[in-house]
């Protein structure tokens, strides 16, 4: 881990609401001033018509192919092109745009992102005005530098719609942990792999495509710099096997936040499903 902060030009925001489990799941993709003009690429390429038309996580995907492909095309290009987070949280929504401001904190610090000159664009739903959004944000010392953009329209600004996979797709993962209940989908194919018919949690899946966009905890080598906020894994490289550490990094407290109100079983599922995280191979 470098010295210096990680810089982006952008954060897109959105959420994924759980009403019947009490929780909310919201979505922070960083990246840079490019990623809105991929993401309009790929929606085309899919046959939306933008920007008439937009990705949409709830739109059903058996009655429009269109939106399972865009959805696949926007996983592929988060896992290349964007650095992402989550937050889970109870939900009441006149209580979700300070949570997410409290989580965007902690994304900020401990990953080391640089504030000046970032824009955060949320989606409509998460503060009831731009008036709020900028008063709430004041109260923020470590956000000072970032400029929030609350209300904004995701068919104009197209990076809110590829939050809204990362939100959708970690809402399935913590409500499989959160039910105890599992929808395997079959990943066997050609060039997968797997061979045909080999079923795995649906959660799993969606969290193998997101793994090399999330945020983890930094693992530093042989006292090397680094911003002691970040607190990362310290390795003595005589002893330690930076490999096995490098591929199980820590998620939880990094690319993954839980508002300290949660009940313990929320905590508790969030811990289980996304407390660590595998990057090594998985065929």
């Amino acid at each position: 881990m470098p010295s210096t902060l990680q810089s982006f030009s952008c954060c897109y925001v959105d959420e994924s609401i759980h009403d019947a489990h009490g929780f909310a799941v919201t979505a922070m993709v960083f990246a840079d001033e490019s990623f809105e003009d991929q993401i309009a690429t790929v929606l085309s390429a899919a046959g939306l018509a933008l920007p008439r038309e937009e990705y949409k996580s709830s739109a059903r995907m058996d009655k429009d192919p269109r939106m399972a492909t865009a959805r696949d095309a926007l996983m592929t290009l988060l896992d290349s092109s964007a650095s992402t987070a989550i937050v889970v949280a109870p939900f009441y929504r006149p209580n979700l745009g300070r949570q997410v401001l409290q989580a965007l904190q902690s994304v900020v610090v401990r990953n080391a992102i640089q504030r000046t000159g970032l824009n955060v664009y949320f989606d409509r739903e998460v503060f009831p005005s731009q008036k709020e959004a900028t008063r709430l944000s004041g109260l923020f010392s470590a956000l000072r530098g970032i400029k929030v953009h609350a209300h904004q329209d995701s068919k104009l600004r197209v990076g809110i719609q590829a939050a809204d996979a990362v939100a959708h797709s970690f809402g399935q993962i913590i409500k499989e942990a959160f039910t105890g209940t599992q929808k395997l989908v079959d990943v066997g194919g050609e060039r997968t792999g797997y061979v045909s018919g080999t079923m795995v949690p649906l959660g799993w899946e969606l969290l193998m495509r997101f793994r090399n966009s999330l945020l983890t905890r930094p693992v530093i080598y042989d006292g090397s710099e680094y911003p002691a906020e970040c607190d990362p894994t310290v390795l003595d490289t005589q002893f330690d096997d930076p490999v096995q550490f490098a591929q199980h990094p820590v998620l939880l407290g990094w690319g993954v936040q839980v508002a300290p109100e949660s009940e313990h079983e929320l905590r508790q599922c969030v811990e289980k499903a996304l407390g660590k995280l595998w990057l090594g191979c998985i065929h």
